[in-house]
């Protein structure tokens, strides 16, 4: 039998786990430790059996521990994230919580590079359709903030046939984990990945609940499908195992190298199928990979300083367009109609070499770090992220101050808004997924030099 408390608020719990992320050294002051990067917050949710009249609903949050503002004091270094939960049905809020996650740290070489902080609380909810919305804020900076909202519907689970939870992603899953563990279940440590995002030297876990396993007269094995999609949905990967049904229920536990997957966009689908193979019940999610030696050039992590025209050395011709067309927003059209009249890899080894040196020391690495970024968190369609408006903007500006993203609202199409406190006295960014499964467009900004449209709610509206 499997284990969930079905109803009432479980108190937050916040672990640590490491990510393999580029991230820059922190600026340490007398009395304030600046944050390297904003405040992002990650959110996920997995719906599991509960009980007769509830469904257990547990949510994943996490934030990177260099986005915060610490304090040095005597005993350290303290940061704190105001964490605010509330969940809507219509207009209503029929839950609503405030936590704050402290984080001590001893001193600043605490800070190693990827650390993020990660959290989980769960709920028991009746059957409907709701809304939840997670809101992460500075409490040391209160306006730096970030918040998600996202559709959670919740169906009850009958009893007619097999039947598979949602898919819960994680970084790490251990056999016979500890029980004083927060994220301690069935036997299991599962430390979630509420982000889904992976480096190629990770392996992708992941977790699901079968139930029903002995409805009716079927006693023989059954299979688990596992399948992964890439962005156009062509098929990565596909394997099935066979499983005896030694119960009512069962866990579903596998892994993913992610050494094998460019970087890019992937949904992973678990199906249970019958002994003739009929797909019964399916559930999926999806999950990112920064792959830094299949995806994205070596030119973008290089150490080197600017404009070294050692560093091309043996860059074939292609890579050396691919690097002049990442550099468009930076390129001047006098430099874009130089470098397409250009021929041979010379050529254009010397022209990029100057292109970076003109701009002085350590701007090559920082704007091909956004570059890496954007491929990392915005392709689309098998479009690379730094082609698309999200990619230009930060590409062009850098990181957000803000973020306001409501992925799945059932009156509005998804949309983000993106505020720069530092820009032209405070500036926005809006974009929305204008069309199912498509990318997010670049609808309006206060931007002076960008598109403004003060009706863009318009784009929103779904009726």
């Amino acid at each position: 039998m499997l284990l969930h408390e079905s109803s009432g608020l479980k108190r937050p719990v916040l672990s640590l786990v490491c990510f393999l992320v580029v991230l820059s050294a922190c600026r340490v002051s007398a009395q304030i430790i600046n944050p390297t990067e904003p405040i992002r917050l990650h959110t996920d949710y997995s719906r599991f059996r509960g009980d007769d009249n509830n469904m257990f609903v547990e949510v994943y949050y996490s934030f990177p521990q260099r986005s915060l503002t610490y304090k040095t004091e005597n005993d350290g270094l303290k940061g704190a994230v105001e964490i605010t939960m509330m969940i809507f049905q219509k207009d209503s809020v029929v839950f609503a919580d405030q936590w704050l996650v402290p984080h001590i740290l001893k001193d600043t070489t605490s800070m190693r590079a990827g650390m993020n902080l990660v959290g989980l609380t769960s709920i028991g909810l009746p059957e409907g359709e709701y809304t939840l919305k997670m809101v992460g804020r500075d409490r040391n900076t209160p306006s730096r903030k970030d918040s998600v909202t996202m559709r959670l519907p919740v169906k009850m689970i009958g009893q007619e046939k097999m039947v598979i939870s949602d898919v819960e992603l994680a970084t790490n899953i251990k056999q016979q984990g500890n029980k004083s563990s927060p994220f301690f279940k069935n036997t299991l440590e599962i430390i979630p990945a509420p982000e889904g995002l992976y480096s190629e030297d990770q392996k992708c876990y992941f977790y699901a609940e079968a139930y029903n396993l002995l409805v009716g007269e079927e006693r023989s094995d059954y299979y688990v499908k596992v399948v992964v999609l890439d962005a156009i949905g062509r098929e990565v990967i596909s394997r099935e195992r066979l499983r005896k049904r030694a119960g009512e229920s069962a866990v579903i536990v596998d892994n993913l190298l992610m050494d094998q997957f460019k970087t890019g966009t992937y949904s992973l689908l678990i199906g249970l199928l019958d002994s003739n193979k009929r797909v019964v019940s399916s559930a999926g999610k999806k999950f990112y990979v920064y792959n830094r030696k299949l995806g994205v050039d070596s030119t973008l992590f290089t150490s080197a300083q600017s404009g070294s025209l050692n560093e091309y050395a043996g860059i074939d011709e292609p890579d050396l367009d691919k690097e002049f067309d990442w550099a468009r927003y930076e390129a001047t059209d006098i430099e874009k109609t130089q470098f397409k009249a250009l021929s041979g890899a010379d050529a254009k080894r010397k022209f990029l070499a100057d292109f970076w040196q003109r701009r002085g020391l350590g701007f090559k690495q920082e704007y091909l770090k956004r570059v890496a970024h954007a491929n990392a968190h915005f392709n689309i369609l098998g479009r690379q992220g730094y082609t698309t408006d999200r990619g230009r903007v930060y590409i062009t500006y850098g990181p957000a101050d803000d973020y306001d993203r409501h992925p799945n609202e059932s009156e509005y199409r998804p949309y983000e808004t993106w505020t720069f406190q530092n820009i032209q006295g405070g500036v926005i960014f809006v974009f929305v997924q204008r069309s199912s499964g498509g990318d997010f467009e670049l609808v309006h900004s206060t931007h002076r030099n960008e598109l403004r449209d003060d009706q863009w709610n318009r784009y929103i509206q779904t009726r």
